[in-house]
């Protein structure tokens, strides 16, 4: 299943309130994208030392499907607000 340099593995991670998200750095490897929420930890890198090609390609795309993914929640959450004036996804005690 993880031969020929091919990904493997499927999660869900569905994120509370309890979580952090954090990106480790090093001068020789390539860097590590770690996501925790609550007793879960998931951490993303590519195969291998070297910032090939394809390892550029993944790191865009992925930073762009997270942009749309923080888009689309800040547009979910202004229309949340907009409904009565509450925050009610974040819980808050503002009105």
């Amino acid at each position: 299943m993880s031969g020929n340099g091919r990904s493997f593995s499927s999660y869900s991670l569905h994120v509370g309130e309890d979580w952090l998200v954090r990106c480790s750095t090093y001068d020789d490897t390539t860097p590590i994208l770690a996501l925790d929420a609550g007793h879960v930890a998931v951490c993303v890198t590519t195969r291998g030392k070297d910032a090939n090609t394809a390892a550029v390609e993944f790191a865009r795309a992925l930073a762009d499907a997270a942009q749309k993914f923080a888009n689309e929640m800040e547009r979910m959450h202004a229309a949340q607000l907009g409904d009565d004036g509450t925050d009610k996804a974040a819980g808050s005690d503002a009105a």
